[in-house]
């Protein structure tokens, strides 16, 4: 299993670039600079699009939105939204 780890991207996601071939992508942390629910639906939308089978994120101290969110709706049955749980 390949698993391809970000972390602390504060907002500039798009700028990253060919990225490598995964099983598993893992985002842990500070997906936005303010915190705010535009910033974090930016952030979704691109991540949401990501060519990998499995996608994990969960919020760090800058993601002050995402804070006491318990699930995100409508997330796509690949996307797993972590905040104190865990993804079998």
């Amino acid at each position: 299993m390949r698993i391809l780890h970000l972390s602390d991207t504060h907002g500039l996601h798009h700028q990253i670039r060919d990225l490598p071939e995964a099983d598993v992508i893992v985002h842990s942390g500070d997906i936005s600079h303010s915190g705010t629910e535009s910033e974090v639906l930016d952030f979704l939308n691109w991540f949401i699009g990501l060519p990998y089978p499995h996608k994990i994120f969960v919020t760090g101290n800058h993601d002050l939105c995402l804070w006491d969110a318990e699930a995100i709706e409508d997330l796509p049955a690949n996307v797993y939204f972590l905040q104190d749980s865990g993804v079998r």
